[in-house]
């Protein structure tokens, strides 16, 4: 069983792509953004999130748009 703050496969793959957007354009993703290449609903990402938020693997800053980043403990290994 998985302790409170394990991820699920889907938040480490949510977790994964905020990365990556990060590493790649500076700035996080846009929900709308995530829930596209996810192919969900803009409410299942928003869920995903909150879930990640709580579980201290993301930080955000209310009232800023693109503000997600991952927080270092949880960031992905890279690949060799």
């Amino acid at each position: 069983m998985k302790t409170s703050n394990e991820l699920t496969a889907v938040e480490a793959e949510t977790l994964a792509f905020i990365a990556e957007h990060v590493a790649k354009h500076g700035y996080s993703p846009t929900v709308a953004e995530m829930a596209k290449a996810a192919g969900v609903f803009e409410t299942a990402v928003a869920d995903r999130c909150a879930r990640l938020l709580r579980k201290g693997a993301i930080t955000k800053t209310p009232g800023i748009a693109r503000s997600i980043r991952p927080v270092t403990p949880f960031q992905l290994p890279q690949p060799e």
